[in-house]
């Protein structure tokens, strides 16, 4: 029995492990254990409580507010302390955070293998998104194994003098997750009333990105009044005050508290379409066959681009509603758009890691 440290910090990494989790506790081979380090302190118990998953240990929530410094230290002493009693064959990361990041220098520092999970993602601008592409990239330095979602992200890797036996293509779990929630809800599908979804929270649409992107939601409701604007709000401050300063009060932008997954999937599937700078909304949005356009200048996710189901519109106010106009006003090209496609997996990634960790533990 090998024993395996899954770590998860944000929501969006408890989503997408979680169905990993799941599969790993039906393993017969591998004795998975839970750390959370509560990067999102708020977000992600209901996660854990409505999927039955046993948390094994977890950080004390640090100060709030704090820098991304005084964030990266704390939990690298928590990490070295941890891993010092436990002494895990191997640890699993997702993504980009600085958890993940986090959690993989420590285990690089006690000599632990790492398995990174949605490997190989590049976007090609090291600020962009900010801090996170920095992460992922330090990440695969010092990982052993590499779960990628896309032949693409595996090409990345072998560029960077990754050893291709060691990188396996499987899909992302996040379509794991919300393949599940998809298929209970589609008999709820409804379209009747026209609606966008809106997400925001990343470090580089704070301030002016932020604030014209909230411009362009005001020009949309404005001239589509049949139209409800669905905007998610991230519990960051400097995303949330921001957008109820701009947005409060239009009758047709509705303002929302974070849902829980499955509420947020049942929303995403009854839209028109996405506005977003989500990295893990991208992938979903394929998945669903809704169109996203994404708020962001570069993105590592280029697939669905590529494929016509996604627009990068930048932050520019005019850009962005242009795009929303066509959409709104061009059933053709909406319908276009509007194709189911199977760009980041099939919803099987869980079960393929699972196989693969034990084969090679």
């Amino acid at each position: 029995m090998k024993n395996i440290l899954t770590v998860i910090g944000t929501r969006p990494e408890a989503i997408k492990l979680i169905p990993l989790a799941i599969k790993l506790n039906d393993s017969r081979f591998l004795r998975n254990k839970i750390c959370i380090t509560r990067q999102h302190i708020s977000l992600v118990d209901s996660l854990f409580t409505s999927n039955n998953i046993k948390v094994d240990y977890q950080f004390r929530p640090y100060k709030k507010n704090a820098s991304l410094s005084e964030s990266f230290a704390y939990m690298l002493l928590q990490f070295n302390n941890l891993l010092g009693v436990t002494k895990p064959d191997l640890i699993i990361v997702q993504g980009d955070t600085t958890t993940g990041l986090v959690a993989a220098l420590a285990g690089f520092y006690a000599k632990i293998k790492v398995a990174h999970v949605e490997a190989g993602l590049r976007s090609g601008n090291l600020y962009s998104p900010w801090p996170e592409e920095a992460h992922r990239i330090i990440i695969d330095k010092i990982s052993n194994y590499f779960f990628v979602p896309t032949e693409k992200a595996k090409t990345c890797l072998i560029n960077e003098g990754v050893n291709d036996d060691k990188i396996w293509v499987v899909g992302n779990t996040s379509i794991d997750a919300i393949k599940v929630i998809s298929e209970n809800i589609k008999s709820n599908f409804d379209l009747s009333n026209k609606s966008i979804v809106v997400t925001l929270h990343r470090r580089e649409n704070h301030g002016e990105p932020l604030i014209n992107i909230c411009n362009a939601l005001k020009n949309i409701a404005r001239n589509f009044p049949d139209v409800r604007i669905n905007f998610c709000l991230h519990p960051n401050p400097s995303v949330h005050n921001k957008v109820k300063e701009i947005l409060s009060g239009i009758s047709n932008i509705k303002l929302l508290a974070a849902l829980d997954h499955a509420e947020f999937v049942k929303l995403l599937t009854q839209c028109i379409f996405i506005i977003t700078d989500s990295g893990g909304i991208q992938e979903e949005s394929t998945f669903l066959g809704k169109p996203v356009l994404i708020a962001r200048n570069v993105t590592e996710r280029t697939e669905l681009i590529e494929k016509g189901t996604g627009i990068l519109v930048g932050t520019n106010t005019e850009n962005i509603f242009k795009h929303s106009r066509m959409l709104l006003e061009d059933p053709i090209l909406l319908s276009k758009m509007s194709k189911i496609r199977f760009s980041y997996g099939d919803g099987y990634a869980s079960e393929r890691i699972v196989k693969i960790l034990e084969k090679i533990l």
